[in-house]
């Protein structure tokens, strides 16, 4: 069965290698992945942290929710990410699984204004495929996700 999955990457500890790291991670675990721009926001519920980093991607994968979920656990900790990462404020990386299919697995986080508007990006806007090649999808024709991945 094929699954589409919608992530949303952050960093605030050295960001740009540690997303550039975890796009490579994810490249090569997913069958196809497509990200958005990345873009600094502000911390939430951080007082001393810096800016984040954040990036979303949308993926398709025939491995089940919980293969996936162990995953990008992973790669979070191959990343740096320890359990108190969070108390400590700095976040090497954080890749969280906000849509798996059609259910959203964390609503508050998948009603984020950046994480709507760097969605947008990635779904209906020019983005890099998992080659690195440019792609515009047509307006009349929207993209869903990752698409149909049958037979």
């Amino acid at each position: 069965m094929w699954n589409n999955a919608i992530l949303c990457l952050g960093s605030n500890t050295d960001c740009e290698a540690n997303l550039r790291s975890a796009v490579g991670l994810l490249r090569a675990y997913f069958s196809s992945i497509r990200f958005s721009e990345a873009a600094y926001t502000e911390p939430i519920g951080l007082p001393d942290s810096s800016l984040f980093l954040n990036q979303v991607a949308i993926a398709g994968t025939d491995a089940s929710l919980e293969e996936v979920k162990r995953v990008l656990k992973e790669m979070e900790k191959r990343l740096g990410r320890m359990s108190d990462s969070k108390r400590k404020g700095k976040i090497p990386i954080d890749i969280d699984l906000l849509l798996w299919n059609e259910t959203i697995l964390k609503p508050a986080d998948w009603e984020k204004e950046y994480v709507q508007l760097l969605f947008q990006s990635v779904a209906y806007g020019s983005y890099d495929d998992e080659r690195g090649n440019t792609y515009s999808p047509s307006p009349d024709t929207p993209d869903q996700f990752i698409g149909d991945h049958g037979t």
